[in-house]
């Protein structure tokens, strides 16, 4: 199911800070959104409620999960475990094809237009899972994908308008690190840019309010679902 159009348009919206927590996905919406059927729709919800993506309530609907300050603190909390254990592990089995992907994405990263926000914060985010992907455990990378996507629903709830992204300073330290194979001091930077990434989340940040559903699938490319014998 994590391969339904549905899903992962929603997905990449929430990965992109264009769906907000909160947002109402309303069905009827999302089914025009898609081109496809309310039944569909209904599936993808439900898929994404169980992954804790979305949140739904009897005679309300289904809406993006806001998570409390508590939460979004032990989601960094957890992601400092993970990522020291997907570093170490990335650095023990590091190999050609290894190097070569790290190489192309921090060549990506370098060569990106920061003012492409919405793209940036998705680019940002594949670096950290691919970091997960190096380590060649599977358990840690669903956990890793998991974790970004978690929080991204942390930082729209809690991060104020305009607050600087560091992960593009923080990026290239910590891939030339992983590169050379020096393990404490890819761990400590890893550790530091987390830090970093958390202080811009205050408990009383600003909300905004969720955009127009169309309009952001519209935004993000999202072409409609196909039908059977179409």
């Amino acid at each position: 199911m994590d391969d339904d159009p549905i899903v992962q348009g929603i997905l990449t919206a929430i990965s992109r800070k264009r769906l907000k927590p909160g947002a109402k996905l309303g069905e009827d919406t999302l089914a025009r959104a898609f081109g496809t059927s309310r039944i569909r729709v209904r599936q993808a919800l439900a898929h994404l409620s169980s992954r804790k993506v979305v949140r739904q309530f009897p005679n309300r609907g289904a809406f993006i999960d806001r998570p409390t300050w508590e939460e979004a603190r032990e989601i960094f909390l957890a992601r400092r475990v993970i990522e020291a254990a997907t570093v170490s592990a990335a650095i023990d089995r590091l190999d050609e094809d290894g190097i070569a992907a790290l190489q192309d994405h921090m060549a990506q990263e370098a060569a990106h237009d920061r003012n492409d926000r919405w793209a940036s914060l998705s680019l940002t985010a594949e670096f950290h899972v691919l970091v997960a992907r190096l380590a060649g455990n599977a358990v840690l990378l669903d956990i890793a994908r998991e974790l970004m996507l978690r929080t991204s629903l942390a930082i729209a709830t809690f991060e104020a308008p305009g607050a600087p992204d560091c992960s593009p300073d923080a990026h290239p330290d910590i891939g030339a690190l992983i590169l050379a194979r020096n393990k404490p001091a890819a761990l400590d930077a890893m550790a530091h840019h987390l830090d970093d990434i958390e202080r811009r989340l205050k408990p009383d940040g600003e909300r905004p309010d969720p955009d127009d559903l169309s309009v952001i699938f519209r935004e993000i490319g999202v072409a409609p679902v196909a039908r059977p014998g179409a």
